[in-house]
C-alpha cells in the first residue's frame, strides 16, 4: 500500500516550521520527522479507511452515530484526565497511586485512586502488589491499555515535535488553562475599557 504523500509535498505542506532557528542539519531532520508524520497519518488513514471496510461499517452513511460512538470512547477513555494516566503509566511501567497524583499535580490520592479504578473497570489498568512495599497498589497497563497508548505515542512524538522538541515543558499549558487565562484577560480588558 503505497501513501499518496510523495516525500517532497509532505515536509513542504503539511509540516509546520520549527519553533526555534534550526542549524541546517537539525532543519534536514526536522522536515525528514516531519515527512515520516505525514505518511504514517496516511497510513493510518488508510488503515481506518480498511477497517471499516471489513466490518461493513461506513461512516459517511451515518456520520451523526460515527460522532455519538467516538465521542462516547473520547469521553469514557480520553477524559478527566484519564489519557495523562495512561501516558504516565505506559512510560513509567508500573505506579502507585501517591506518585501518580504527585506526578500528575492538581488531584489527590483518592481521586487519582478512583480514575484508576474506573480504567481499571475499562480493562485498561491492572492491579498488582508493590515490591517495596506489600500494602501498597501498583498499577500497570493491561495489554488494552498498552495498545491504546502505543497508538498514541505517535500523537505525542508529532505535538513535541511540531511544538519544539526541546520546549521546557513549564512553558506548555494544558490547552484549557490557557483558554482560561485568555478569558480572564479578556475579562480584565474590558473592565479597564
Amino acid at each position: 500500500m503505497k501513501p499518496r504523500v510523495s516525500r517532497g509535498q509532505a515536509a513542504s505542506r503539511l509540516a509546520p516550521t520549527p519553533a526555534a532557528r534550526l542549524s541546517p542539519q537539525d532543519e534536514h531532520i526536522f522536515r525528514e520527522l516531519m515527512e515520516r508524520f505525514a505518511v504514517l497519518s496516511e497510513m493510518c488513514f488508510r488503515f481506518s479507511q480498511d477497517i471499516y471496510l471489513r466490518t461493513g461499517a461506513v461512516p459517511e452513511l451515518d456520520v451523526e452515530e460515527t460522532v455519538r460512538r467516538n465521542v462516547s470512547i473520547a469521553r469514557r477513555v480520553f477524559g478527566d484526565r484519564f489519557l495523562e494516566i495512561l501516558a504516565t503509566i505506559y512510560l513509567k511501567k508500573s505506579v502507585g497511586a501517591r506518585e501518580l497524583a504527585a506526578i500528575l499535580g492538581g488531584l489527590t490520592t483518592p481521586d487519582i485512586s478512583r480514575k484508576l479504578r474506573v480504567l481499571e473497570m475499562a480493562g485498561l489498568v491492572e492491579t498488582g502488589p508493590s515490591f517495596g512495599d506489600p500494602d501498597q497498589t501498583r498499577f500497570s497497563l493491561t495489554h488494552k491499555g498498552v495498545v491504546i497508548a502505543r497508538l498514541g505515542e505517535p500523537v505525542f512524538l508529532y505535538l513535541r515535535l511540531a511544538e519544539g522538541w526541546n520546549t521546557p515543558t513549564s512553558e506548555v499549558r494544558p490547552a484549557a488553562e490557557a483558554e482560561g487565562a485568555e478569558k480572564a484577560a479578556d475579562v480584565h480588558a474590558e473592565a479597564r475599557t
